[in-house]
Protein backbone atom coordinates (compact mmCIF):
# COMPACT_ATOMS: atom_id res chain seq x y z
CA UNK A 1 0.00 0.00 0.00
CA UNK A 2 1.16 3.70 -1.00
CA UNK A 3 0.28 4.86 2.46
CA UNK A 4 2.14 2.42 4.53
CA UNK A 5 5.37 3.46 6.35
CA UNK A 6 8.10 1.97 8.01
CA UNK A 7 8.55 1.71 11.90
CA UNK A 8 11.91 3.85 11.90
CA UNK A 9 9.47 6.57 9.63
CA UNK A 10 6.98 5.89 12.25
CA UNK A 11 8.81 6.56 15.06
CA UNK A 12 10.50 9.65 13.62
CA UNK A 13 7.36 11.29 13.44
CA UNK A 14 6.22 10.39 16.81
CA UNK A 15 9.65 12.15 17.80
CA UNK A 16 8.50 15.21 15.82
CA UNK A 17 4.95 15.68 17.85
CA UNK A 18 6.69 15.02 20.79
CA UNK A 19 9.24 17.59 20.85
CA UNK A 20 5.90 20.30 19.70
CA UNK A 21 4.34 19.67 22.70
CA UNK A 22 1.58 18.80 21.36
CA UNK A 23 -0.09 15.44 20.60
CA UNK A 24 1.38 12.51 20.35
CA UNK A 25 1.17 9.63 18.26
CA UNK A 26 1.10 6.74 20.18
CA UNK A 27 2.00 3.07 18.57
CA UNK A 28 -1.02 0.84 19.84
CA UNK A 29 -0.86 -0.71 23.34
CA UNK A 30 0.94 2.15 24.94
CA UNK A 31 -1.54 4.59 27.26
CA UNK A 32 -3.14 7.23 25.51
CA UNK A 33 -3.32 10.28 23.09
CA UNK A 34 -2.10 13.15 25.59
CA UNK A 35 -1.86 16.45 25.46
CA UNK A 36 1.28 18.41 27.18
CA UNK A 37 0.70 22.17 26.37
CA UNK A 38 -1.65 24.43 28.64
CA UNK A 39 -4.53 26.50 26.69
CA UNK A 40 -2.65 29.80 26.64
CA UNK A 41 0.29 28.14 24.84
CA UNK A 42 -1.56 26.38 21.87
CA UNK A 43 -3.65 29.47 21.30
CA UNK A 44 0.12 31.27 21.81
CA UNK A 45 0.94 28.97 18.78
CA UNK A 46 -2.22 29.46 16.19
CA UNK A 47 -2.46 33.00 16.21
CA UNK A 48 -2.52 32.91 12.51
CA UNK A 49 -5.02 30.01 11.95
CA UNK A 50 -8.98 30.60 12.86
CA UNK A 51 -10.38 30.63 15.85
CA UNK A 52 -12.55 27.30 15.12
CA UNK A 53 -8.93 25.40 14.65
CA UNK A 54 -7.11 27.21 17.73
CA UNK A 55 -10.14 25.52 19.48
CA UNK A 56 -8.96 21.91 18.96
CA UNK A 57 -5.31 22.25 19.37
CA UNK A 58 -4.22 20.13 22.48
CA UNK A 59 -7.19 18.82 22.99
CA UNK A 60 -7.29 14.89 22.67
CA UNK A 61 -10.87 12.63 23.13
CA UNK A 62 -11.69 9.09 23.87
CA UNK A 63 -14.64 7.82 21.44
CA UNK A 64 -17.85 6.48 23.50
CA UNK A 65 -20.34 5.47 20.98
CA UNK A 66 -20.52 5.44 17.25
CA UNK A 67 -23.21 4.46 14.08
CA UNK A 68 -23.05 3.75 10.83
CA UNK A 69 -25.97 3.27 8.38
CA UNK A 70 -28.36 2.97 11.11
CA UNK A 71 -25.91 0.38 13.29
CA UNK A 72 -24.49 1.09 16.20
CA UNK A 73 -20.61 0.64 16.01
CA UNK A 74 -20.15 -1.19 19.64
CA UNK A 75 -16.56 -1.65 19.13
CA UNK A 76 -16.27 2.28 19.13
CA UNK A 77 -17.09 1.80 23.27
CA UNK A 78 -15.09 -1.10 24.07
CA UNK A 79 -12.12 -0.78 21.78
CA UNK A 80 -12.24 2.91 21.68
CA UNK A 81 -10.19 5.22 18.91
CA UNK A 82 -8.17 8.32 20.67
CA UNK A 83 -8.63 11.31 18.84
CA UNK A 84 -6.26 14.29 19.30
CA UNK A 85 -5.28 17.71 17.61
CA UNK A 86 -1.39 19.21 17.43
CA UNK A 87 0.97 20.46 15.01
CA UNK A 88 3.11 18.53 12.51
CA UNK A 89 5.26 20.26 9.91
CA UNK A 90 3.61 23.53 11.33
CA UNK A 91 -0.06 21.64 9.82
CA UNK A 92 -2.63 21.29 12.34
CA UNK A 93 -2.51 17.19 12.40
CA UNK A 94 -5.60 14.89 13.77
CA UNK A 95 -4.07 11.71 15.54
CA UNK A 96 -6.40 8.82 15.43
CA UNK A 97 -5.12 5.75 17.47
CA UNK A 98 -7.19 2.93 16.61
CA UNK A 99 -7.22 -1.02 17.90
CA UNK A 100 -4.91 -1.54 15.79
CA UNK A 101 -2.33 1.39 14.53
CA UNK A 102 -2.26 5.63 14.25
CA UNK A 103 -3.22 7.62 11.52
CA UNK A 104 -2.01 11.50 11.50
CA UNK A 105 -4.16 13.50 9.05
CA UNK A 106 -3.59 16.75 8.05
CA UNK A 107 -6.37 18.70 8.50
CA UNK A 108 -8.11 22.42 8.31
CA UNK A 109 -11.12 23.14 10.40
CA UNK A 110 -13.55 25.80 9.76
CA UNK A 111 -16.43 26.54 11.73
CA UNK A 112 -18.45 23.33 11.94
CA UNK A 113 -16.10 21.03 9.35
CA UNK A 114 -12.74 19.55 9.48
CA UNK A 115 -11.36 18.50 6.10
CA UNK A 116 -8.96 16.39 6.24
CA UNK A 117 -5.16 16.35 3.47
CA UNK A 118 -6.13 12.43 3.02
CA UNK A 119 -3.13 12.42 0.57
CA UNK A 120 -1.06 13.67 2.84
CA UNK A 121 -2.33 11.25 5.45
CA UNK A 122 0.35 8.66 7.10
CA UNK A 123 -0.47 5.37 8.60
CA UNK A 124 1.36 3.25 10.92
CA UNK A 125 2.59 -0.28 9.52
CA UNK A 126 0.74 -2.85 11.68
CA UNK A 127 0.05 -6.06 10.61
CA UNK A 128 -3.43 -6.17 11.67
CA UNK A 129 -6.22 -9.25 11.18
CA UNK A 130 -9.70 -9.97 12.07
CA UNK A 131 -11.65 -7.51 13.65
CA UNK A 132 -9.20 -4.61 14.27
CA UNK A 133 -8.18 -4.51 10.58
CA UNK A 134 -11.98 -4.35 9.60
CA UNK A 135 -12.07 -1.17 12.65
CA UNK A 136 -8.77 0.30 11.01
CA UNK A 137 -10.64 0.03 7.46
CA UNK A 138 -13.51 1.50 8.48
CA UNK A 139 -11.74 4.01 10.45
CA UNK A 140 -9.93 5.30 7.39
CA UNK A 141 -12.57 5.45 5.15
CA UNK A 142 -13.83 8.00 7.70
CA UNK A 143 -11.34 10.36 8.40
CA UNK A 144 -10.45 10.28 4.43
CA UNK A 145 -13.90 12.14 4.25
CA UNK A 146 -15.15 15.88 5.31
CA UNK A 147 -16.17 15.50 8.83
CA UNK A 148 -18.87 17.65 10.08
CA UNK A 149 -18.26 18.19 13.96
CA UNK A 150 -19.95 19.72 16.98
CA UNK A 151 -17.62 20.57 20.55
CA UNK A 152 -19.12 20.90 23.75
CA UNK A 153 -16.73 21.51 27.05
CA UNK A 154 -16.11 17.85 27.40
CA UNK A 155 -17.13 16.24 24.05
CA UNK A 156 -16.93 16.22 20.44
CA UNK A 157 -19.35 14.94 18.18
CA UNK A 158 -17.95 13.52 14.66
CA UNK A 159 -20.00 13.09 11.71
CA UNK A 160 -19.90 12.21 7.83
CA UNK A 161 -21.04 10.03 4.93
CA UNK A 162 -19.59 6.95 6.45
CA UNK A 163 -20.69 7.59 10.17
CA UNK A 164 -20.87 8.99 13.15
CA UNK A 165 -18.53 8.95 16.59
CA UNK A 166 -19.81 10.55 19.71
CA UNK A 167 -15.93 11.29 21.92
CA UNK A 168 -15.55 12.67 25.85
CA UNK A 169 -12.56 14.47 26.51
CA UNK A 170 -9.55 12.77 28.22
Amino acid sequence: MKNRVSLPLFLVLAVVLAGCGGVTAQPPGSSSVSSTQSPSDCLASTSSESVSAGRFECKAFISTEGSASGQDLSWVASMLLHVGFGRMNGALTMVVRMPCGVLNVPVSIGADVITPDSAAMIQSADGCTGSAAEYRTWTIAFVRMRITYSMEKQSLVLSNVVGQINFKSS
